[in-house]
């Protein structure tokens, strides 16, 4: 059987040291914020990031974990004799799969390491590490985790929406211009990914006209495909989030899912989402 492990960084939300058998390593990307540099969930968590952001005066911002960073975790598994699925935030809107390749570089190209872009990132990409590791744990080999991992990116997908647009602003998402006249006018996006990118695929106006057409979205997604999970993120709204998920399900007739979760957008996420944010997962049966 192979020995197989897994490398992620903390947008993921996946701090556990391992999943079944699998050793799971995740490298935090870092919230700078008023001169002080927080390791993301490590030396700040969700709800102290939530609460403070509320009524701070100077706003975050984030960085990428170091090659170096990457290259320790990876020396340590490797000289314990893993393989290692290295599983990332997407290119499209954080360097650090361009910092994991990098230090897999300064190992030699011919180490056992396998980089794997998700394009998402936060649930979705845990969506991606949880399948990878299940297969990994039933004795799936190095390769066939990785071929796993490329299909299980082509079957998942997510929608999103904010209820201000001051961080996507902020966050260099929108103009200035394009952020004051949406909270004018209470126009709230519907966000997805596509090739790794996020993008505005509708406008509704106020927040719960949002959260309407993101179900329609999500109904629309999922519509006649066997559901084989759907996860959900929030910021400060846990309960609300929960209870959402629970519509959608009694929506599509379905139960809960058995892997499904509701966790929270790590502080590095939030930075550029802000609180209020609402996320809804799903990963299809092939």
């Amino acid at each position: 059987m192979a020995k197989i492990a897994i490398v992620t960084d903390s947008t993921a939300a996946c701090f556990m040291q391992a999943i079944g058998s699998v050793p799971l390593i995740s490298v935090p990307l870092d919230v700078v914020w008023d001169g002080r540099t927080y390791r993301d969930g490590v030396d700040i968590s969700a709800a102290q990031f939530y609460e403070q952001i509320k009524t701070a005066r100077v706003m975050p911002t984030t960085s990428q974990p170091s090659p170096a960073a990457f290259q320790e975790a990876y020396q340590r598994l490797l000289d314990d004799g893993y393989q290692v699925l290295s599983m990332h935030i997407s290119e499209g809107i954080s360097g650090t799969v361009n910092s994991a390749r990098q230090a897999k570089q300064l190992l030699g190209e011919n180490a056992p390491i396998a980089i794997l872009d998700s394009y998402v990132t936060a649930m979705v990409l845990k969506m991606q590490i949880l399948e990878a590791a299940e297969a990994a744990n039933q004795g799936a080999s190095f390769a066939e985790c990785v071929q796993l991992v490329e299909s299980v990116r082509q079957r998942c997908g997510v929608y999103f929406t904010v209820s201000t647009l001051d961080y996507l602003e902020r966050g260099g998402r929108m103009t200035k211009v394009q952020a004051f006249a949406g909270n004018l006018l209470q126009i709230r996006p519907i966000l997805t990914f596509i090739d790794g990118k996020i993008h505005a695929i509708h406008k509704a106006r106020t927040f719960n006209g949002a959260l309407k057409s993101l179900k329609e979205h999500f109904h629309a997604a999922v519509a006649g495909r066997t559901i084989r999970n759907i996860s959900a993120t929030y910021t400060d709204n846990q309960a609300f989030v929960e209870s959402f998920v629970a519509e959608v399900l009694e929506e599509l007739k379905i139960e809960r899912p058995a892997k499904a979760f509701v966790d929270p957008l790590t502080p590095v996420i939030g930075t550029h989402t802000g609180p209020g944010c609402v996320g809804l997962a799903y990963l299809l049966e092939e």
